[in-house]
């Protein structure tokens, strides 16, 4: 079954977890925000602890990673033990893991809830996720357009116990316009305050300045190549104590995209915004021949931020958005 992830969200908070029956089944769940995942993840908790399920996590490093799956959902069956299974990736599982899969799914008192990027039409109709649509759910997490912003936004509001005014959240949805992330992390410094309700000064008051702290504005000065605009931005964000792995994992969004782009995908299908799309095509081209060493620029930041290298990550960041900005820092050098 289909469904929305705002719908399903509201089922989740509509009834008190002690009297919530227990999560069952295959749920995939695709969205290119992952704060929209872990907004899933976060409600289906509660359910899972009342109900005694064990959580676990298993990260799909490839197809054969689901082999893990299966094992845990053997294991813990034999042994009488309910278990929430959290798999995140975007490794689809092998025909011998979907019979596998398939066979498991038809009394499993597991709750299986895989989360990974947003997935276009074509992919929707593999196997592997037409299981999760005959057996579980096939939740889609994306957001096609401010409505829809706006009203996961006051969900998400109402249940930090605040209410904004009309003009308030007028200037809220203005201010971080598609930004999901800071517009959340707004109203969760408003719910730090004492104000019943937030009007517009109040909010000017708290709100966050995206063009200094959001990682969503960096992204910006990138993908259209403000080399200089992308410095200011990235030092801020070291002064500020921005986690690396956060503009990481915006840049390599990014890249991703611009690469996807390059192998001839249509910008449409991606969930690119539409007054974005000339950026991602004009970086797409500008870059061809030079992005293929960006992947592997962002594997050597990702150990750097885990720990394993010892080198400057922060200047590693730099290079990276410049590279993308079209600019190799060893030469400006």
């Amino acid at each position: 079954m289909q469904q929305r992830f705002i719908s399903l969200f509201k089922q989740l908070h509509s009834t008190n977890p002690a009297h919530h029956q227990p999560l069952q089944g295959f749920w995939f769940i695709h969205s290119d925000e992952p704060l929209i995942s872990q907004w899933l993840i976060d409600a289906c908790r509660p359910i899972w602890q009342v109900h005694d399920q064990t959580i676990k996590r298993i990260e799909l490093s490839s197809a054969k990673s689901w082999s893990d799956v299966i094992n845990e959902l053997d294991t813990l069956s034999l042994f009488g033990d309910t278990s929430a299974i959290i798999v995140s990736g975007n490794h689809k599982p092998d025909k011998q893991a979907i019979d596998t899969l398939t066979h498991i799914a038809k009394d499993t008192p597991h709750h299986l809830l895989w989360h990974s990027q947003k997935q276009d039409k074509k992919s929707l109709s593999t196997k592997s996720l037409k299981l999760f649509d005959q057996v579980g759910l096939l939740i889609d997490g994306n957001l096609y357009d401010e409505k829809m912003r706006g009203e996961l936004l006051r969900l998400q509001a109402d249940r930090l116990n605040i209410s904004l005014t009309p003009d308030a959240w007028q200037l809220l949805m203005t201010h971080t316009e598609q930004n999901l992330l800071v517009a959340y992390q707004n109203l969760w410094r408003l719910s730090l305050s004492d104000t019943a309700v937030i009007d517009a000064q109040v909010l000017m008051d708290c709100l966050i300045d995206g063009a200094e702290f959001s990682v969503f504005n960096l992204s910006d000065a990138v993908i259209g190549g403000h080399a200089t605009k992308t410095l200011q931005i990235l030092t801020h964000l070291k002064n500020t104590d921005t986690a690396p792995s956060l503009v990481l994992w915006a840049i390599a969004k990014d890249i991703r995209l611009i690469l996807q782009i390059q192998a001839g995908k249509n910008p449409s299908e991606l969930g690119i915004w539409s007054n974005k799309t000339h950026l991602y095509i004009n970086t797409a081209h500008r870059s061809q021949g030079r992005s293929e060493q960006w992947l592997s620029q962002v594997y050597e930041l990702d150990k750097m931020i885990k720990g394993v290298s010892d080198d400057d990550v922060w200047h590693g960041l730099k290079k990276l958005c410049l590279a993308v900005c079209k600019i190799d820092l060893m030469n400006k050098a």
